[in-house]
């Protein structure tokens, strides 16, 4: 079975979360949200009832595809942590960034990806064109709504940081907003 490339597993990701929101169309409030307004709701300001949290897991279990029990909504505070569980975008956002990253690096292990520093991964810092290359392709694939320009302007600042690790950006971008 061939691997998902990095790029559409972001992407695939947010299709998941518009899946979720999906599900919760019980509550009238939900389709008219934004995506990053329902990925930071709280599950059970959403989701109210017994009734409703089952209705939400057979809903998910049909589309997107998911096999959740009461408990992983119960454990999870936010749709965004719900699906983190399963499938965490720092990971998926960190792989992409690997993809995009200087020469050496995207050959390495993802461990030690995660472990340089910007400086190694997107020499130039934010105003490179490795760093532009690879904003470019994160916008293309996240919603706007969910990588705000004040969310890439605050990234921007952590990649001119040499010191900063990659982990630092994937979880950084992984927050939303």
């Amino acid at each position: 079975m061939p691997s998902t490339p990095p790029g559409d597993a972001v992407a695939l990701w947010f299709t998941y979360l518009r899946g979720f929101q999906s599900a919760c169309s019980f509550n009238t409030n939900v389709p008219v949200m934004d995506l990053l307004t329902f990925a930071n709701s709280s599950i059970t300001t959403i989701i109210k009832s017994s009734n409703q949290q089952n209705q939400f897991i057979v809903a998910v279990a049909d589309q997107p595809g998911f096999d959740l029990a009461v408990s992983d909504l119960t454990s999870s505070k936010t749709f965004e942590a719900l699906l983190d569980k399963f499938n965490p975008l720092a990971t998926y956002v960190g792989l992409y960034l690997q993809s995009l990253a200087a020469k050496t690096l995207p050959s390495g292990s993802f461990a030690d990806f995660l472990q340089a520093t910007t400086a190694q991964a997107f020499p130039g810092g934010a105003s490179g064109s490795q760093w532009q290359t690879a904003l470019g392709r994160l916008t293309s694939v996240m919603p706007a709504v969910c990588f705000t320009s004040k969310l890439q302007s605050q990234v921007a600042v952590t990649v001119d940081n040499a010191q900063k690790k990659m982990a630092d950006v994937a979880s950084q971008i992984a927050v939303l907003g």
